[in-house]
């Protein structure tokens, strides 16, 4: 094509299609290193019936994004279906979820602080805080990979294929998890099942004055603080300077793609943090989620690991 031919003069390049409808939404947008869902203020978000805060953590993946919702006592969101998927975690507050399936059938997801929950794509759901204080949850989703992807709001919001294989599935893996019930384990990551989503859902359980192994991942990862307090090191080689993040209850913090990542519990109990990305177990999407889930065969998956006897000298000296 000629750059004399008008279409091409026409023609955006660079374009964010997530960034700008986010702008003409009028959302809330926060960006930090890492932040406190806590207290990140909201402002109102018509679309959702909510107060909100679209939150972007240094790290972060173009796969994933974090909305946190904030809902009154008694109050309830507008009515919302859409073809992305979003796996919920209750910062503080209880609540229900109606939801109701691409078959008119109804279903009640009750959830309170510390739980994660889900909705099964393209099911409409219409979140009420049922207790006597404000609810606020997080929902990290694939929303931002699709709308770059397919660059059409409607497509998202307005899309009218039932889906009703992948509710099934959803409802028998189950729609609300406890990641305070993950025991306490030298594995790095624990699966939670949640809704059966291609969102990975994983919980750490470090123990006291415990760390995981040095790991290196492909993709860009959120982690968000559940129980206890630690800290993330991050390094892009064994001489290269650590970044230090630390991370407690609703801390969101994300972890940078082709990087190493070691966990810390220094304290003196259990700490606990889930991580969320794009893949899962019953949907890895990349070799390096199904090597991360254990697939030894999976070629060129950049799984790179630092045994004990090669850990840097800080990683000794913090515990």
């Amino acid at each position: 094509m000629s750059e004399q031919d008008p279409g091409f003069l026409d023609t955006k390049f660079m374009v964010d299609s997530y960034l700008n409808w986010l702008k003409a939404e009028g959302a809330s947008i926060v960006s930090a290193p890492a932040i406190d869902l806590l207290t990140v203020d909201v402002k109102d978000w018509a679309r959702f019936g909510m107060k909100a805060a679209v939150c972007h953590v240094d790290g972060r993946c173009d796969f994933l994004s974090a909305f946190v919702f904030e809902l009154a006592a008694g109050a309830s969101s507008a009515p919302m279906r859409h073809a992305y998927e979003e796996a919920f975690y209750v910062l503080s507050g209880a609540g229900e979820t109606e939801v109701t399936l691409s078959n008119g059938e109804i279903r009640t997801v009750t959830w309170d602080t510390k739980k994660l929950f889900a909705v099964p794509v393209n099911a409409t759901a219409r979140h009420r805080a049922t207790g006597s204080s404000p609810a606020r949850f997080v929902a990290l989703s694939d929303f931002r990979y699709l709308m770059g992807l397919y660059r059409n709001e409607a497509f998202l919001f307005g899309n009218s294929a039932p889906m009703q294989d992948r509710q099934a599935r959803a409802l028998a893996a189950g729609l609300v998890a406890d990641p305070l019930s993950v025991p306490v384990s030298q594995d790095e990551m624990t699966p939670v099942p949640l809704a059966d989503m291609s969102i990975g859902v994983d919980v750490t359980a470090l123990a006291s004055k415990q760390s995981t192994l040095a790991r290196r991942q492909m993709q860009g990862r959120h982690i968000l603080g559940v129980d206890g307090a630690g800290f993330t090191l991050s390094f892009n080689t064994q001489e290269a300077e650590a970044k230090r993040t630390d991370w407690r209850h609703g801390m969101l913090v994300g972890l940078g793609p082709m990087r190493f990542h070691q966990h810390f519990n220094v304290g003196g109990s259990p700490a606990r943090f889930v991580s969320v990305e794009l893949g899962s177990l019953s949907s890895p999407m990349f070799r390096s989620r199904r090597a991360g889930y254990g697939d030894t065969q999976v070629y060129a998956s950049g799984a790179a690991v630092i045994p004990r006897s090669e850990e840097r000298p800080e990683v000794h000296a913090a515990l």
